[in-house]
């Protein structure tokens, strides 16, 4: 009681009070939020203001009239303020109109859902248009009635329409106001405009160079990220990219070095260390991409040395880096992302070499085939990994996995394709129970029992057994206790049959299933499949056993978007009706299905979700046909390649007369 008391006394004498009269601290307490500093290119707008004398109205239009703002004038201010917050939802419809003043001395109404967006997407208007009666109804807004529409308009629609000259002026408006969401899209439209070069390219003269590095610091300043990463990753590398001269490429540099955090030179043909002798002075760059720059060598990584920002550095494919190379990379201790794949010189004394890198957290050898077990003892002390891809890394075997055992943070492993690896060596990645993506593809020795070290790894959601052709349905059961699983790849495991399925019925979360070239399931075995509802992605292709019946059990599945029954010979026409309840359908895949005629394709017209329809080798389709497909207006890539049967003049009849404009047709 004695704080309501108190409240109201101090409600009465603040209205008598102009807002300047008080400190910053009072204003807080009274008005309910507090001081904004004003940048200086607003500031210059701010100082016209002072000629309104009216406050910025935020009325009701059945208030805008004078016996109406005399009422609310007479009204107490704790009434005053309920009775104007948008939030209370029964004081207001949606009917309902605001009037907003701006410095250009306009007005303009707007609507209660207009309102709340402009509440919601911003902190700024939240704290504006919720304090005090006598805060909401100050001076104008600091902007013109037109620069208010197109801010308004970057909110309610998906793209932004401002003038391409005025956008850097209205993502600072953007950013004073706090509308980030409006900022995102004005950004995405000066992106979009120089990918279109309907703003002029960047070049390598003085005047361009100067006009990007200011571009770069706006976008460094306004904190935008996506912008600075096209900028740093794609023009400014570009320019780079072109420069094959060293010293062409050392003035281009000389602008950015101080700013620039990204550079990418992959597959440069050009690039050499004296190239990367420049970048010595880039002491902020935090990523470099040198993928496939085959001139590199070792002499090269030793410019390198002195980047300790350097978190991502991408080496794939420098073919004539040795372990002597790796020894440069020591000292950069804030390293995370190193990438060493297809490095076939490199040895497992070059891992050594990268035991002071602890900070690691992606490490990429696949296709390192010099490694071997010795090797990975080098990788105990990086605790720090989260991905591993030892991918193609021939030699490694059982006693290999052992030193993993440490690396209990590591959430994706690669090992497919590590020909030597069997049950015994799966037995080391008990420990790993953080482990979320495991690949163990086309690694050919793990039976059933491998699979029962892997009943710990609880975390699993993206599990590869392509190709493990040893394990049988008995294996599969070992899966069951992998309920976070989402993506399961059993393609080729062609011991597996009808009732190894059932084992995947727990699996409820699964969204990706590939049974591919699976040739023992038949139509029973699909019925396994009903209570994978999440299921969104489904490869049956080369099934040669299921029939038309076994599509049936495929009706529940109703959140599948891509499906694949190529090369299942034995579909029919009476199969595809089955598929009708399938809606969300994108992505269909009925090649090589040779007993498919016209009359099946009918069965397609409710699926008009579908984006690419393949019915390459469908050898009884005829242009009579492709009149079925007319339903399907969001059809994008259609594939009738070696459709016998049709004709040019039946195609081009289909594209010019029934097809979307859109539709890419291969024939």
């Amino acid at each position: 009681m004695c704080k309501t008391i108190f409240q109201s006394f101090l409600n009465l004498f603040f209205n008598y009070l102009e807002k300047e009269q008080l400190q910053s601290q009072w204003r807080e307490i009274s008005w309910g939020r507090k001081e904004i500093t004003i940048p200086k290119f607003i500031a210059s707008r701010l100082a016209s203001i002072d000629k309104f004398e009216d406050e910025n109205e935020l009325l009701l239009n059945s208030l805008a009239n004078p016996e109406g703002l005399n009422a609310l004038k007479n009204t107490s201010p704790k009434k005053i303020k309920s009775s104007i917050t948008p939030q209370s939802s029964d004081l207001f419809s949606s009917s309902q109109e605001f009037k907003l003043r701006f410095q250009d001395e306009t007005s303009l109404n707007i609507s209660y859902s207009q309102l709340a967006l402009l509440r919601e997407e911003s902190p700024y208007f939240k704290s504006l248009w919720s304090g005090n009666f006598r805060e909401t109804l100050q001076n104008p807004l600091a902007l013109t009635q037109t620069e208010f529409t197109h801010l308004l308009d970057c909110l309610e629609y998906s793209i932004s329409f401002v003038p391409l000259e005025d956008i850097l002026s209205f993502i600072q408006l953007a950013d004073y106001y706090q509308l980030s969401e409006a900022g995102k899209k004005l950004e995405k439209q000066l992106i979009d405009a120089y990918k279109s070069q309907k703003l002029e390219p960047f070049n390598s003269t003085t005047d361009s160079l100067v006009e990007l590095k200011a571009l770069l610091n706006f976008a460094q300043q306004y904190q935008l990220n996506t912008l600075k990463n096209y900028l740093e990753l794609i023009v400014v590398s570009s320019l780079l990219n072109q420069a094959s001269h060293v010293t062409e490429f050392e003035k281009i540099l000389k602008h950015f070095s101080n700013e620039i955090e990204r550079l990418n030179f992959s597959k440069n043909i050009f690039l050499t260390d004296a190239h990367l002798l420049a970048l010595k002075n880039c002491k902020n760059l935090k990523a470099l991409h040198l993928q496939e720059c085959d001139k590199l060598t070792d002499a090269g990584l030793a410019h390198l040395a002195s980047l300790m920002a350097l978190q991502h550095l991408n080496l794939n494919g420098c073919w004539e880096l040795t372990d002597a190379g790796l020894a440069h990379l020591a000292s950069l201790m804030a390293l995370q992302h190193l990438n060493l794949a297809k490095c076939h010189k490199i040895t497992d004394a070059g891992l050594a070499h990268l035991t002071s890198l602890v900070a690691l957290q992606h490490l990429d050898l696949s296709c390192c085939r010099n490694l071997t077990d010795a090797g990975l003892t080098h990788l105990r002390p990086l605790v720090a990994l989260t991905h591993l891809n030892l991918a193609k890394c021939h030699k490694i075997t059982d006693a290999g996995l052992a030193h993993l055992t440490s690396l209990v943070a590591l959430q994706h492993l690669d090992l497919s394709y590590c020909e030597k690896l069997t049950d015994a060596g799966l037995a080391h990645l008990t420990p790993l129970v953080a482990l979320q993506h495991l690949d163990l593809s086309y690694s050919h020795h793990f039976t059933n029992a491998g699979l029962a070290h892997l009943t710990s790894l609880v975390a699993l959601q993206h599990l590869n057994l392509n190709s493990c052709y040893k394990f049988t349905d008995a294996g599969l059961a070992h899966l069951t206790s992998l309920v976070a699983l989402q993506h399961l790849d059993l393609s080729c495991c062609r011991n597996l049959t009808d009732a190894g399925l059932a084992h995947l019925a727990p699996l409820v979360a699964l969204q990706h299933l590939d049974l591919s070239y699976s040739h023992h399931f038949t139509n029973a075995g699909l019925a396994h499949l009903t209570s994978l509802v999440a299921l969104q992605h489904l490869d049956l292709s080369c099934c040669r056993n299921l029939t038309d019946a076994g599509l049936a059990h495929l009706t529940s599945l109703v959140a599948l978007q891509h499906l694949d029954l190529s090369s299942c010979k034995k579909l029919t026409d009476a199969g595809l009706e089955h598929l009708t309840p399938l809606v969300a359908l994108q992505h269909l895949d009925l090649s090589s299905c040779k007993k498919l005629t016209d009359a099946g394709l009918a069965h397609l017209a409710p699926l008009v979700a579908l984006q690419h329809l393949d019915l390459s080798s469908c050898k009884k389709l005829t242009d009579a046909g492709l009149a079925h497909l007319a339903p399907l207006v969001a059809l994008q890539h259609l594939n009738l390649n070696w459709c016998d049967k049709l004709t040019d003049a039946g195609v081009a009849h289909f594209k010019s007369s029934v097809a979307p404009l859109h539709l890419k047709i291969i024939y």
